[in-house]
């Protein structure tokens, strides 16, 4: 997930209105879409994505989590978020409304249709966080291309109804489509990443790269590295560079040479790749530095 994670974060910046209309309605009249600034003073705290926009006239933000599994630890991570975020952009007397949304990537376990952070007693009235879950795994190939976007073709390969044929009908249609060829090779990388983790198909992955012009995807530096982990020696350098990113990102600072060290212990192999790769996305910083502190012997 740590690959994909890093693609998400880059290739969603170039399409901040298709997520607001994914996460309103298709035919929302969506503009001045920005995306904020998600790292502020009060407390360093990442979140995936934030992005502000006039929608129908009113100004909203929308708060974007990708998440590949559904997570019990998810609620809480939503409602800090959530809280932080209107605090960094509360104006009295009236705040920005924000819309929180966790879009889950995969179909098991099966995500709640609604999520929720309950602060009040049962029985008394909701007081908390209710937000969003788009469960992208759950939705068919031509549910995801009637969301009007480019973005969300790419996550045809994780569609309940994906396969051979249907992937690469949509990366061909991505290469008809797509006139900006950086976007296309991170369109492309995304896609491949989603083959290789939610179809488990590698040969399949390297066939939709062959869909898209040569050129394109060589100058996509996450599908070069791929090409060389695929080599097999350059496979844990890779995993490590990209995890040692995220342990960053999370933790808000420069990982420690113990740290660092334990990143690449466990990127070393699928099993331990994976397993920081969990940790990255269900821990808070601090309860990652702890997990690290503990693998480390």
């Amino acid at each position: 997930m740590a690959e994909a994670d890093t693609i998400l974060r880059t290739v969603s910046r170039r399409f901040p209105g298709a997520l607001v209309r994914a996460l309103t309605r298709p035919d929302a009249d969506v503009r001045d879409a920005v995306w904020l600034e998600t790292q502020y003073a009060r407390r360093t705290r990442l979140l995936d994505r934030a992005v502000r926009a006039t929608v129908d006239g009113e100004a909203q933000i929308h708060h974007v989590e990708w998440a590949w599994r559904w997570s019990a630890k998810l609620p809480w991570r939503m409602f800090e978020y959530h809280a932080m975020l209107a605090l960094a952009d509360a104006k009295d007397p009236v705040a920005t409304p924000v819309t929180s949304t966790v879009v889950v990537l995969t179909r098991r376990p099966a995500p709640p249709r609604e999520g929720e952070y309950r602060t009040s007693p049962r029985g008394r009235a909701f007081t908390g966080l209710r937000f969003r879950i788009d469960a992208v795994g759950s939705q068919r190939v031509s549910e995801l291309r009637r969301r009007g976007s480019e973005l969300w073709l790419a996550f045809a390969p994780l569609a309940c109804d994906a396969d051979e044929r249907s992937v690469l009908r949509v990366a061909a249609e991505l290469g008809e489509r797509v006139r900006d060829l950086d976007e296309l090779g991170e369109l492309g990388a995304l896609m491949r990443v989603f083959v290789e983790r939610g179809l488990g198909d590698a040969a399949l992955a390297e066939r939709v790269a062959r869909v898209l012009p040569r050129e394109v995807m060589m100058r996509n530096s996450i599908y070069t590295q791929g090409r060389k982990d695929g080599r097999g020696e350059g496979r844990g350098e890779g995993r490590a560079a990209t995890l040692l990113h995220q342990v960053q990102r999370r933790i808000g600072r420069d990982p420690s040479t113990m740290e660092a060290a334990v990143v690449a212990r466990l990127a070393a192999t699928e099993e331990g790749a994976e397993r920081l790769g969990d940790a990255v996305l269900d821990l808070r910083g601090d309860e990652l530095v702890r997990w690290l502190a503990g693998q480390g012997g």
